[in-house]
């Protein structure tokens, strides 16, 4: 049962750090296990780190956090309230809150002002339980980081950052999945769109480049160690080694198993981790192409570049990539297994599960209506499965439906 003292100090704390200061106090030290819920994951692993491609705890102990990711806003918005997100901590188990605020498709661009004052309201809400969050820019369409439509990021994130930067909760995502879609203009098809020129791990880079430093200035001012900083890759964050390889990028017309010559284009920042996202139905042991059986296997691919890169899986589905279909779980557990430490650096990756929604799509975690009604278990089957996954992984649960070990990939 929450400390209500703590609960207390943790609210007045977030007030005094999070909605009243606009410009940074003199740097003083604070104790911030007092900040969180004892026993909250945030106290009991303080800020986090990078440490020798593992996400690690403020000692440098390896941490695997695992939790959902929100739906846009602007569609699902009265499925993120505080009696929700304390559902989400105390009967689902998540240690991590991805908040995923779209920036077109209806979201930050229409009103930047509402759509940040609801990313801090969320933040806080967070921080109130002891759980960390990720604050998601999250682009879709166009899938260019770089296009003008996202020119507000370093806006955003200078702001974030300003008000979060004594904080030890709060993860940035800086860019959702990259890609090669410029827009959606087909009414009649608007699941296809018009492709722009190859969005590559460069061009990833230039934007981060820009941005990191905007988020790192605020933390260098209040002499706060950096955040961890999750950046996209290429193809929507499935082209996880792109900085690695020359030529590794959308459309290339090359199987991940194709030679590439090697490069080191990795981000020369503390504390970055490169986006993994899959869905268990299109990403998997690939398909049957020029005479190859296993074209395109995403798990023998992972499997190594597990032993490259540190790696952060912010966003998957047990589906279809565009949230629908039928679900898969045997080969969502395979990707759960390998991202539990069995790939080849033997890493533990955390993960957010897309969605805690009720929309009627298959990825959602919630029935059509749950969240007007308020009734934040009443599950689908992806909610069912995703559930369960958490109890085990974070609370330690018996659970032997879920991340069967006959499903563990061996290459």
């Amino acid at each position: 049962m929450k400390n209500i003292l703590l609960g207390a100090l943790a609210i007045i704390s977030l007030c005094l750090c999070s909605c009243v200061r606009t410009s940074h106090p003199e740097a003083t030290t604070i104790d911030e296990a007092s900040l969180y819920p004892e026993n909250s994951p945030v106290a009991r692993f303080g800020r986090l780190q990078v440490k020798d491609l593992q996400l690690c705890d403020e000692e440098g102990n390896p941490v695997q956090l695992a939790g959902m990711s929100t739906m846009g806003w602007q569609w699902c918005g009265e499925c993120y309230t505080q009696e929700s997100i304390e559902t989400l901590v105390n009967e689902w188990n998540i240690s991590v809150l991805r908040l995923a605020m779209y920036v077109e498709e209806g979201g930050y661009n229409e009103d930047p002002e509402e759509f940040r004052q609801r990313m801090c309201d969320l933040i806080d809400i967070c921080g109130e339980y002891g759980i960390y969050c990720i604050v998601d820019w999250h682009i879709l369409t166009p899938g260019n980081p770089l296009d003008p439509k996202y020119a507000g990021a370093e806006d955003f994130f200078r702001f974030i950052a300003n008000r979060y930067a004594d904080r030890d909760h709060v993860i940035y995502e800086i860019c959702n999945e990259p890609n090669n879609c410029l827009e959606k203009g087909d009414t009649l098809k608007p699941w296809e769109c018009t492709k722009e020129t190859n969005v590559t791990w460069d061009m990833i880079a230039d934007y981060a480049n820009s941005i990191i430093p905007v988020i790192h200035s605020e933390y260098d001012a209040v002499g706060a160690p950096y955040p961890i900083i999750i950046v996209g890759t290429p193809q929507w964050d499935q082209l996880v080694d792109a900085c690695l390889k020359e030529g590794m990028c959308q459309g290339n017309g090359k199987d991940l198993c194709d030679s590439l010559p090697d490069r080191d284009a990795r981000l020369k920042f503390e504390n970055v981790m490169y986006a993994f996202h899959f869905y268990a139905m299109e990403h998997n042991e690939g398909f049957e192409k020029d005479g190859k059986p296993d074209y395109y296997n995403m798990y023998a691919y992972m499997y190594d570049v597990l032993g490259k890169l540190p790696v952060f899986c912010s966003e998957f589905g047990l589906c279809n990539a565009d949230g629908n279909g039928a679900l898969d779980m045997d080969r969502t557990d395979k990707w759960l297994l390998m991202l539990s430490g069995k790939n080849a650096g033997n890493q533990l990756v955390s993960f957010c599960n897309w969605s805690f929604s009720d929309n009627e799509r298959s990825s959602s975690a919630l029935n059509p209506g749950a969240c007007g009604a308020k009734n934040w278990n009443d599950l689908t089957a992806s909610g069912e499965y995703i559930k369960k996954v958490l109890s085990v992984v974070n609370a330690g649960a018996s659970e032997p439906s879920v991340l069967k070990p006959t499903n563990v990939y061996t290459k």
